[in-house]
């Protein structure tokens, strides 16, 4: 009887071939997945640390410290955003007391509304606040009670009442700021902030430019110290 002939090339051949390419595989996975992370992580940083899209205008905007600055750090938010709320109240502080009352920057909030035609109306009233030499008092009432909850919470309403019991508040000229107020004499410069701030590449609030930098979104305060230092050394 003949028996059928075996290639014993066929086995010796196809296990080490499936032993190296399960080798390369597993190479190629060990190799690939930390360079993927790399790659996701180096997008992370960029989106946070902000390649520079373009200079930022500052137009006539609310500002704070050295006009002659080298570092600029313009802000944009809305009034009733809760991120925003926080921003004011953890990160400003020590933004303002390192690098603006020191003279190294100069501070600049500019209006980026997200959360419809009630932010706007808001935004009016602290520009509208402005004309009286009263834009920050007005400002850091309205993101302390974003802050702190209650009847004006994060995305809650704000009437003209409202606004106009704010400016009382505050001692302004209350029938001039209603004036300005149903004037809408200060849309067109909100919305142009608006477009700015998402032609510059940012998504949301909070959004900071530091020297055209962007940093998209709320932050950790390393995060801002680290690009405003960044900056300094290149002074």
């Amino acid at each position: 009887m003949q028996h059928p002939k075996i290639n014993k090339n066929n086995g010796s051949n196809t296990i080490p071939i499936a032993i190296i390419i399960a080798g390369l595989l597993i190479a190629g996975a060990i190799y690939l997945r930390p360079e993927k992370a790399e790659k996701n992580a180096k997008n992370d940083r960029l989106q946070t640390a902000g390649v520079k899209i373009k200079q930022i205008d500052e137009d006539d905007d609310p500002t704070l410290g050295n006009p002659a600055a080298f570092v600029t750090f313009v802000y944009f938010g809305d009034y009733r955003c809760q991120y925003c709320a926080r921003f004011q109240s953890e990160i400003k502080p020590t933004i303002m007391e390192k690098y603006v009352k020191t003279g190294k920057i100069k501070y600049v909030y500019r209006d980026l509304i997200t959360m419809g035609e009630n932010s706007i109306l808001t935004a009016e009233a602290a520009n509208c606040a402005g004309d009286q030499d009263k834009y920050w008092e007005f400002a850091n009432y309205l993101h302390d009670k974003a802050a702190i909850g209650g009847d004006h919470a994060h995305g809650s309403v704000y009437t003209t009442d409202d606004l106009l019991g704010i400016a009382s508040s505050l001692e302004l000229n209350v029938p001039l700021f209603k004036e300005c107020l149903l004037s809408e004499k200060h849309k067109a410069e909100i919305e142009k902030d608006t477009k700015d701030a998402s032609a510059n590449g940012a998504t949301g609030t909070p959004a900071v430019f530091i020297n055209g930098r962007l940093i998209d979104g709320l932050n950790p305060l390393e995060e801002y110290e680290r690009i405003i230092n960044e900056e300094l050394l290149k002074k």
